[in-house]
């Protein structure tokens, strides 16, 4: 049989076609990185504006989304060492423990233990107007129980009195004295008191500690080494140092330190920016929960604060962007994840105290970087 030679024309044509499309998928790599690299630019810029502007001692970010991931770190881990913050350092995550102690109470409505509509009554009857609150209000803030740091003395432990003791009963007596902020189902206020009790319930229907429901249902199934509801004042492993700002001097002392007792379940994790990053997807997505539940979950209230500041059970919405702050003596953390644009932003920020914190703004700041042209904050 005699083969055919090929014909010297077609192997040309073929030669230089291939080039052509190693040389364009060559010059679209490079345009791309030259795209990251300028958004790179862009945010380290930004950062290191904020970060000189505000004084603060270090700010960690962490952006993912389907075309660029980037983390940025600037700043003091430590100002007595001067040793740098690192992106995996440990840090306190605050308010982003709503979200654990959010995740449990809808995964024990998911098992049958309890229903979003129960009365406070049915578990702690001797709260005040309990017939009348729900779990579900308790969840998206509209129970009206107050915020018991609203409490001079609980204040003055939470800012500077770090080492003092409470029990969970002793934090719900004082949230009773304090009176409600409006009648049940009719405003909305954020209150601590809402997860003191709610750390209470899963306690009183598991008959296991808070840590305990925490650590088995999310930190284990989601492989967070990171994270964990602290036992005692003290921060283990790597971490960055926390500060508080002296509002008249501007002086920044060390803040680290504080009992967990005074925060609970309102507030006292302790987690790193790369667990944050696995937690965040699942927390949005409902990984941990029944598609139903999830569902409860991500019914948004009006907060009356901005209009694109919304609250659902244990789960924050800005301007599309879903997760939660966190804010702790010494620590300021945001967790947002956009599911349309597939976007998570994580900011780390180790300064808090009387004046707050700034890692909303760096939030919103990067977001606006990344999306020009999208009014997430209008």
């Amino acid at each position: 049989m005699k083969i055919k030679s090929e014909n010297p024309k077609n192997r040309l044509f073929v030669y230089f076609t291939v080039l052509l499309v190693i040389s364009f998928l060559s010059g679209q790599s490079i345009f791309a990185q030259r795209e990251s690299d300028l958004l790179g630019n862009k945010i380290r810029a930004a950062v290191d504006s904020i970060y000189t502007a505000d004084g603060v001692p270090g700010i960690t970010v962490g952006i993912y989304t389907p075309d660029f991931s980037f983390n940025y770190t600037t700043g003091a881990a430590d100002l007595s060492t001067g040793r740098e913050r690192k992106y995996d350092d440990r840090i306190r995550i605050g308010s982003i423990t709503k979200t654990f102690i959010a995740t449990v109470i809808l995964q024990l409505a998911d098992e049958g233990k309890l229903g979003l509509d129960d009365r406070l009554s049915k578990y702690f009857p001797a709260y005040p107007n309990s017939e009348n609150i729900t779990v579900r209000q308790m969840l998206d803030m509209t129970s009206g129980i107050p915020d018991y740091l609203e409490d001079r003395d609980l204040l003055k432990s939470f800012f500077y009195e770090r080492s003092d003791k409470y029990t969970e009963g002793q934090i719900f007596e004082k949230t009773i004295a304090l009176g409600p902020a409006f009648a049940p189902g009719k405003g909305w206020v954020y209150s601590n008191g809402n997860y003191n009790i709610l750390g209470m319930m899963i306690e009183k229907i598991t008959g296991n500690s808070i840590k305990e429901e925490v650590t088995g249902r999310i930190i284990k199934p989601l492989g967070l080494v990171n994270t964990f509801y602290p036992s005692d004042s003290e921060m283990p492993g790597q971490y960055s140092h926390g500060y508080i700002k002296d509002t008249l001097t501007g002086e920044l002392s060390d803040a680290t330190s504080i009992d967990p007792s005074i925060t609970g379940a309102a507030g006292c994790m302790i987690s790193n920016l790369p667990d944050l990053q696995i937690y965040a997807e699942a927390l949005a997505k409902g990984t941990l929960l029944s598609k139903e539940m999830q569902a409860e979950r991500l019914k948004f209230v009006n907060t009356g604060i901005k209009d694109f500041v919304k609250y659902g059970l244990g789960i924050f919405d800005l301007g599309g962007f879903i997760g939660h702050n966190g804010g702790i003596t010494g620590y300021n953390t945001t967790m947002c994840y956009n599911p349309e644009l597939d976007a998570l932003i994580l900011v780390s920020v180790n300064e808090f105290g009387p004046n707050g914190g700034i890692s909303d703004k760096v939030f919103m700041v990067l977001a606006d970087i990344l999306y020009p042209g999208n009014s997430f904050f209008k």
